[in-house]
């Protein structure tokens, strides 16, 4: 079967589109699959950055309710030696 010469030209024409048009579409998907995996990395940053600050909020709260347990304990330890008012200062870390 022989091609004429427009039917080789039609050829010609369309295998190179048809590479292109594949080339763009898997530079597309690639580019695509970068994108969410830089988004989720990012996510994955801002949530370890958060958890970080909330790690030291907690730490934070903790020390001032062993400041707080303390001072109840001397508040009721006062109370139960029978000593007069004023009662003990307040602790440094609960002075705001």
């Amino acid at each position: 079967m022989e091609m004429t010469p427009t039917q080789l030209t039609i050829i010609v024409t369309v295998i190179p589109a048809v590479g292109a048009g594949l080339g763009a579409w898997f530079g597309y998907m690639a580019l695509r699959r970068n994108n969410r995996t830089d988004n989720a990395q990012k996510m994955i940053d801002q949530h370890q950055e958060d958890i970080g600050v909330l790690r030291t909020r907690v730490g934070q709260l903790e020390r001032t309710q062993r400041i707080q347990g303390d001072y109840i304990g001397q508040l009721r330890r006062h109370i139960a030696d029978g000593n007069p008012p004023p009662p003990p200062a307040w602790p440094q870390g609960l002075i705001t």
